[in-house]
């Protein structure tokens, strides 16, 4: 019976693994077609922009010409001759010319007083556009090359009568040539995207298959039960940072919503400081919100911080600003000792300051109440250290070295999540630096967050 188990089992999981591994093909086919599909997508955008623009800049062309042959020809008896003379100089062989239909004449004329009849053009015209698309065959009649080209168009008016209308139009055979360029960059992006894929697909089925035989060798061992618990935490830590990134990507909507609402009350109140006040803070603190999401998504990204020089000592009492209140209500006291202001740092200033904030609270949910917290900033051969210093009841040194791994906490179930530490940890790397906790020889811990000093003057910017 016990053998008849075991066989079912494989068989099972052998079911179970081809079922994922089809689905993993499914799932690695659709995201490469996902991604060329938005990649084609974006690129035809960015052509059909590009054009737009370039038939506006033809467009300003046309009426930069108009201007300037109403300020040199227009106080003259002037002639179509003259004009064609006057538009002559902006042409450039194969690639721009200048077209002038005085009024009343039934075709567009080129610097040479050549007639052609460009459709397109007219049609912009009798429409009022400021801009038109021309064929391949009508920009070959003008001499340009067998490619699209666009027009500019404008009205000209000089002092002496004379008036018509006036077009400039330029291949985009450079623009066209370049959007191939990009494609063919994009198709070989997306095959090499593909290639990777693949790679790595069959790299993972492979590890996936070596798994599920390790699987079925261990079935009925602790070892194998042991080994599912550990791969299910990990799961579940993969699966809290991809939630924690999706929440900060909801939390700009709302946060959007608080600010402009805030900025309506705020313009429609009376002239009253207090509540103008209390509105400035709630603005302020959104902004600070989404300037931690901003960089808390750039770590999961593995971008780097948006760096800049700011004091040191901006950072701490920037720190101590936001935590104030908590320590307030928990009747706990917060001693600083401010460092020197010459000290600079190139960090992101608003990550660094949430660390110390983290570091900080942490130091406040560890001290018993009438307790106190000191924090200070010092220069140590090079590096600012931060150092926070707590008179609760300590952390031992095997807590110590646990306590920067992520979900790990000595709190009582409810009151932590254990990312505080972790979070400020990877803050400090992001900015070269470190987080160590240790037990404090007067009592309590004490935290270090060390990072290096920067040259040059800080920017005091907020």
């Amino acid at each position: 019976m016990r053998s008849l188990l075991i066989r079912r089992s494989e068989v099972d999981a052998l079911t179970d693994g081809s079922r994922r591994r089809l689905m993993l093909g499914v799932a690695m086919a659709s995201a490469v077609a996902l991604v060329a599909a938005l990649s084609a997508w974006d690129e035809a955008r960015e052509s059909a922009a590009a054009l737009d623009e370039f038939g506006q800049e033809q467009a300003t062309l046309a009426g930069s010409i108009a201007v300037g042959m109403a300020s040199r020809l227009g106080s003259a008896s002037t002639d179509t001759r003259a004009i064609l003379e006057f538009t002559s100089r902006f042409d450039r062989p194969r690639d721009c010319v200048v077209l002038v239909r005085p009024s009343g004449s039934p075709a567009w004329l080129d610097a040479t007083g050549r007639e052609s009849h460009v459709d397109a053009v007219d049609r912009a015209l009798d429409l009022g556009l400021g801009s038109t698309r021309l064929s391949r065959e009508e920009s070959a009649s003008l001499g340009l090359p067998q490619r699209m080209s666009l027009a500019g168009i404008s009205r000209f008016a000089l002092g002496t009568g004379t008036h018509g209308s006036l077009a400039v139009v330029a291949t985009a055979e450079r623009l066209r040539d370049r959007d191939r360029r990009a494609r063919l960059r994009l198709l070989l992006g997306i095959a090499f995207a593909a290639a990777l894929v693949l790679v790595f697909g069959g790299v993972a089925l492979r590890e996936q298959r070596r798994e599920l035989a390790l699987a079925q060798e261990l079935a009925v061992s602790e070892v194998a039960r042991d080994r599912d618990e550990r791969l299910g935490k990990l799961g579940n830590a993969a699966t809290l940072v991809a939630l924690a990134s999706g929440v900060a990507h909801e939390v700009s909507t709302p946060l959007g919503v608080i600010v402009g609402r805030a900025e309506q009350v705020r313009d429609r109140l009376p002239a009253d400081e207090r509540n103008r006040h209390a509105l400035e803070s709630i603005l302020e603190q959104a902004e600070r919100i989404d300037q931690v999401v901003r960089g808390f998504l750039r770590l999961v990204r593995g971008g780097p911080p948006a760096l800049r020089q700011v004091p040191a000592s901006q950072v701490l009492t920037g720190a101590v600003a936001l935590v104030e209140h908590r320590f307030r209500e928990a009747r706990i006291g917060l001693e600083v000792t401010q460092p020197i202001a010459s000290d600079a740092l190139s960090c992101d200033l608003t990550l660094l300051q949430q660390a110390l904030v983290n570091l900080l609270l942490n130091a406040c949910d560890a001290s018993p109440v009438e307790g106190r917290v000191i924090a200070a900033a010092t220069t140590e051969r090079g590096h600012v250290v931060f150092t926070v210093r707590d008179r609760g009841h300590g952390i031992t040194d095997a807590d110590a070295d646990r306590a920067l791994a992520p979900f790990f906490t000595t709190k009582p179930l409810g009151k932590g999540t254990g990312m505080g530490l972790a979070i400020a940890s990877e803050i400090a790397k992001s900015h070269h630096g470190s987080v160590a906790l240790a037990p404090d020889p007067q009592g309590g811990t004490l935290a270090r967050l060390t990072v290096p000093l920067s040259q040059g003057a800080p920017d005091v910017r907020s």
